[in-house]
């Protein structure tokens, strides 16, 4: 099936085009960079909750090289500029860590649908017509559960590569 089938995909806010500074409208916008301080702010008249990011959305950086972010309780909330493209699964459908473990293992079906040689992007048509496997939700929530559980033990085996540095930088600092 088309990843349209499954679900909503749009464009974020074309930012420079919609900003009003006596806007009445407030919107706090997301940036992919965690070390900013994130606190651009969109004034605007029009109503662009349609636009703000929603825990389980997926935001897909449309610029080469593509990257796909999860929406969680710090992303939720604020408006997505243009150059992320908003993927909000529809729940009966897919699961979005299903789908995010999808598009990000299948990179080489991604990349056919990048087009341009100096400034590689992907068109908002080429990504609702990217091809996703149909698949049972009870078989989602099992995949949902082991890609969950590998995430847990990559980030405990990082923890674990961050303490044993730690520890043989004293060790050989003291031999110094």
């Amino acid at each position: 099936m088309k990843l349209e089938e499954a679900c909503q995909v749009m464009i974020g806010v074309l930012t420079k085009r919609e900003h009003d500074e006596l806007g009445e409208n407030s919107y706090v916008l997301f940036s992919p960079n965690e070390e900013e301080t994130n606190n651009s702010i969109l004034k605007t008249d029009k109503d662009m909750s349609n636009k703000l990011a929603q825990k389980g959305d997926l935001l897909f950086r449309l610029l080469y090289p593509n990257r796909i972010i999860y929406v969680d309780e710090k992303i939720e909330g604020k408006l997505v500029p243009s150059q992320f493209c908003i993927i909000r699964p529809y729940e009966e459908k897919m699961d979005p860590i299903v789908l995010k473990w999808y598009l990000e293992n299948n990179e080489e079906m991604l990349n056919m649908k990048v087009t341009g040689s100096i400034i590689k992007s992907m068109s908002l048509a080429n990504l609702k017509n990217v091809s996703i496997p149909q698949i049972s939700i009870s078989k989602q929530k099992q995949m949902r559960e082991l890609i969950t559980l590998w995430e847990e033990e990559k980030e405990t085996l990082n923890q674990i590569l961050e303490e044993k540095e730690k520890l043989y930088n004293f060790y050989l600092q003291k031999m110094i």
